[in-house]
């Protein structure tokens, strides 16, 4: 057992964003030991403003990505673990109490804990919602003593307060579908912005309090930490798509030139576009024709003011903003442009910094949810192997029985 548990164990994270859709392969011998062997990205087809527009066409973009990533890895994957942005998500508080115990007190388990947040899980969720995460915010003890982990203590109640991630089941089970179509397996369903938290933010950062802000194609994803929990999560209609289209419209050209310029001329710095000068050449059917960089920078500063707006109603509304004593870590693919840490700590007046580096990769802020997805799969099969437990014989089965039942009515 020891040994089989020792040897290398691959898995694959799939990042399914609404305009590019990337997967990563990660090997794990432990927990610790966590290296990323490669990742692939590819244009994301199939979808129509966050809905499936084509399930064959979905389902083909997803073999061609997760194939693009096994022949670059020479690792053969069966199942991934599916990462879905914030364009298909949802957030709510749910809040439930029960009683511990008829009469007198109890020492509260593991057992009461589960108890109370799948009551709250049931009170905060519809009957077309799947729950994808679920977060708990603190649990209160007869009204007067709340704890972020009241294991131990003595009660006659408890109340708690999640913090629900939901997605509509359909959606899911058509994504899940088209998974499948392409020939593989789905492990579980992610919040793509969370699992990039875990390989972007350290644990140390999430105690002391900091935001994750993961900037996509659509929308932007708002994560807060405190005490080493989510706290808070928020979307923001934006993405890097924006200022592509904005591009686009002032310039008159086609989105995917548009795109082009963006990645090369577009900056994100506070600059007077009277002061800029000089033009870029851009290539058409017709030839080389020149662009005004003025123009550029209008088109650019147009869309970043309004991103701006944005996070800073986010950031400073939210009620954790007097609690981000390790500031703002950025990722996604829209945290490359140049001058946006510079602009974003300007206008929030919080230290920004880019996610953590990747080993061996550049520009791992763009694929930090697929590496952290993969993470998530590694993590999700451990806790299940840790789960298999040997046959029990006849008086080790009464010994939990009885366990069990202290535990509900003592």
């Amino acid at each position: 057992m020891f040994k089989k548990m020792a040897q290398k164990q691959y898995f694959c994270g799939l990042d399914l964003g609404t305009h590019t859709m990337k997967a990563s392969i990660v090997c794990a011998r432990d927990e610790e030991n966590l290296d990323l062997l490669g990742v692939f990205e590819t244009r994301a087809t199939g979808f129509k403003e966050a809905s499936i527009s084509d399930i064959t066409e979905l389902a083909d973009c997803i073999q061609r990505t997760i194939q693009g990533v096994m022949e670059k890895t020479g690792i053969k994957v069966h199942a991934v673990q599916l990462g879905l942005s914030g364009s298909f998500l949802t957030t709510r508080h749910s809040s439930a109490v029960i009683p511990l115990i008829d009469t007198g007190t109890k020492v509260i388990s593991k057992f009461d804990l589960n108890k109370v947040n799948a009551q709250a899980r049931l009170l905060g969720v519809n009957l077309d919602e799947d729950i994808i995460h679920d977060f708990p915010q603190w649990y209160k003890i007869d009204d007067i003593n709340t704890s972020i982990n009241p294991t131990g203590l003595i009660g006659r109640k408890i109340e708690t307060s999640l913090l629900l991630l939901t997605a509509n089941s359909l959606r899911v089970r058509n994504l899940t579908k088209a998974v499948h179509q392409a020939g593989f397996e789905v492990s579980s369903v992610a919040f793509g912005g969370y699992a990039a938290s875990d390989v972007a933010v350290d644990h140390v950062d999430k105690t002391l309090g900091c935001a994750l802000v993961d900037i996509g194609a659509n929308i932007t994803s708002v994560i807060f930490f405190k005490n080493g929990i989510v706290g808070d999560i928020q979307f923001i209609p934006w993405g890097g798509n924006y200022v592509t289209q904005s591009i686009a419209e002032k310039l008159s050209v086609a989105v995917d030139l548009a795109e082009e310029i963006k990645k090369t001329h577009a900056v994100a710095s506070r600059t007077n576009p009277k002061e800029i000068t000089g033009e870029i050449l851009v290539k058409r059917e017709s030839g080389y024709i020149p662009i005004r960089r003025e123009s550029v920078c209008e088109a650019v500063n147009w869309e970043i003011e309004n991103f701006l707006t944005h996070l800073e109603t986010v950031v400073k509304g939210s009620h954790l903003y007097h609690h981000l004593n390790k500031g703002i870590v950025i990722v996604g693919g829209g945290s490359l442009l140049p001058g946006a840490i510079e602009r974003i700590e300007e206008r929030v007046n919080t230290p920004v910094r880019m996610g953590a580096a990747t080993p061996g990769l550049n520009n791992s802020a763009v694929y930090a949810a697929s590496i952290g997805l993969g993470r998530m799969h590694y993590l999700k099969k451990a806790q299940e192997s840790i789960g298999i437990k040997t046959p029990l014989n006849l008086k080790d089965k009464i010994v939990n029985s009885v366990k069990e039942l202290c535990q509900e009515y003592f």
